[in-house]
């Protein structure tokens, strides 16, 4: 039977594919009445992505409470090591414990665990595994059983996360070359999945290595993805651009969601053009000196309550000098003031 699920597991593509090898053999061979398996996020995100038949009810929303888990509070300790609940416990009653009333108000019994956390040296969390038995103990025999698997099953788990990675990478690079110029990709958390060689020179001409975040990320560019992500339908328009002025010239970046997803998730794509500035040459006569410096707020692509701080009134001014300069400039929104000023 171990012999089988070895087959099986190798070169398995999904996580369901794992669950699906081990799941049955498993339970029989530990003679356990409920399994459950949790995968590392493939979107890097903070959690696992619990797969089972019959113990959701007790794991759905397990995130909330695991740093109250006895199972967690203990395996997290002794990473790759099968604990079972007598080690786990420690003389704690299991009745006394949050995690036995979840499982009675999730209608399971359970009444005794085995379970490890899956780490790698340099990756950190692969997963976790857990067995539950309603009645009786499990023995020292079965443990050894299931401790000889985790090695087969944290590779397979490696293995699904590499193709994944692969294959995103892969996708990525087919999207981004159909641009032709700097561009990168970041998460909805804004960290980076791939950029040309034009946006690193970019990156490297327009920024200080203090302005720049994880994996050499402007810090600004990241949080305006964080915050594109956030919002609930469109985006709003001062937040699909910014514009970083410096020696004659603007570093003009385009916010747009990229047609590939990543862990479910949007990610964004970033268009990064250099522009000369003939920022408001034709304009200034017609413009108050504050307009000028609202105008000025308005090409780095800063919303209306950012411009308030900056030129130190209202947001409600604010507005008033936003209309009178679309007015006077004969604009009808901010991007096309943008695309006017820098042409």
């Amino acid at each position: 039977m171990r012999f089988a699920m070895y087959q099986d597991l190798i070169g398995v593509r999904t996580y369901e594919d794992i669950h699906v090898a081990i799941e049955s053999r498993i339970a029989q061979l530990c003679r356990a009445d409920h399994l459950a398996v949790g995968f590392a996020n493939l979107d890097g995100s903070v959690g696992l992505e619990w797969k089972t038949t019959t113990a959701m009810p007790l794991l759905k929303d397990y995130s909330e409470w695991a740093p109250r888990d006895f199972v967690f509070q203990s395996t997290v300790t002794q990473p790759n090591i099968v604990l079972n609940d007598t080690q786990m416990l420690r003389g704690l009653p299991l009745e006394r414990t949050e995690t036995y009333q979840r499982s009675r108000d999730a209608r399971l019994r359970l009444e005794h665990v085995m379970a490890a956390l899956l780490f790698e040296d340099q990756q950190g969390l692969k997963g976790g595994l857990a067995v539950y038995s309603e009645s009786r103990p499990f023995s020292e025999l079965e443990q050894s059983k299931l401790q000889a698997l985790i090695p087969v099953i944290k590779a397979a788990v490696t293995s699904v996360q590499h193709q994944y990675a692969v294959r995103f990478e892969r996708d990525l690079m087919k999207a981004l070359s159909l641009e032709l110029g700097a561009a990168m990709v970041l998460t909805a958390m804004g960290r980076e999945l791939v950029r040309t060689e034009a946006a690193t020179r970019r990156v490297s001409k327009w920024f200080a290595p203090s302005e720049l975040g994880a994996g050499g990320v402007p810090e600004e560019w990241a949080t305006r993805v964080k915050r594109l992500s956030s919002m609930d339908g469109p985006p709003e328009p001062e937040w699909t651009h910014s514009v970083k002025n410096g020696n004659g010239e603007q570093l003009f970046v385009t916010f747009t969601p990229s047609t590939v997803l990543y862990g479910g998730r949007l990610t964004w794509q970033l268009r990064i053009e250099e522009r000369v500035v003939s920022v408001l040459q034709g304009w200034r006569e017609s413009l108050t000196p504050k307009e000028r410096e609202v105008a000025e707020c308005l090409l780095k692509g800063l919303a209306n309550k950012d411009i308030a701080g900056s030129v130190e009134c209202s947001e409600q001014t604010v507005k008033k000098h936003v209309a009178s300069i679309f007015r006077k400039v004969g604009v009808g929104s901010r991007a096309e003031f943008i695309a006017l000023a820098l042409s």
